[in-house]
């Protein structure tokens, strides 16, 4: 399991952080999801921790660009060394981990037969939004100030602990996205959290 992610390191876990209120940014959650998805192109870097439920665990950082549909993920473990790189669109990209690279067809189930669980790598530019992927039935919990506390979706569970404030062109003070994400399904649990979010050229 998760063989392309874990063989070489030990098990680590990021410790639960406390965030202080970052304030508000005023919108409802619909004008919130419509302000971010007029955003074509935006950049993400962070810390994540995978727990896989007693058998094994990973701890790195990674950098997320989206492009329209198309998302570039390079995923790097504690010491900086590359664990993976992801590129392309939904349906189609390539994967590419301890020097071997794949051209995935059908992104979705090849690449959660690549890492050993269930990834809905399409849903994924949303859920780092704080927002739903519209094109699938979720059963949401609505947070303060118009944000979602979490949702379930597509089999997962995700949760937003702390947002922060991000700056979007022509809009002060900003617009929210999460801090912090908390992924769950099943035994698995993923924990990210965004150090930075902001727009970019297309």
């Amino acid at each position: 399991m998760t063989r392309w992610l874990l063989p070489a390191i030990a098990v680590l876990v990021l410790p639960a952080c406390a965030h202080l209120p970052v304030g508000s940014d005023g919108l409802s959650y619909d004008a919130r999801r419509a302000a971010l998805t007029t955003v074509d192109a935006w950049d993400m870097r962070g810390r994540l921790a995978v727990d896989t439920g007693g058998r094994g665990g990973f701890q790195g950082s990674f950098d997320w660009h989206q492009r329209a549909d198309a998302l570039d993920l390079a995923v790097r473990g504690p010491l900086g060394a590359g664990v993976l790189h992801v590129a392309g669109t939904p349906s189609s990209m390539t994967f590419t981990a301890r020097g071997e690279t794949h051209t995935l067809t059908d992104p979705e189930a090849e690449l959660s037969a690549l890492l050993g669980w269930w990834l809905p790598v399409g849903s994924l530019h949303a859920w780092l939004l704080g927002l739903t992927d519209p094109k699938f039935r979720a059963s949401s919990e609505n947070g303060t100030d118009g944000t979602l506390a979490a949702f379930e979706q597509r089999q997962w569970r995700v949760a937003f602990p702390t947002y922060q404030l991000a700056t979007l062109s022509g809009r002060a003070p900003g617009v929210l996205v999460p801090r912090r994400i908390d992924l769950t399904h099943d035994a698995l649990k993923l924990r990210l959290t965004i150090d930075g979010w902001l727009p970019a050229a297309p």
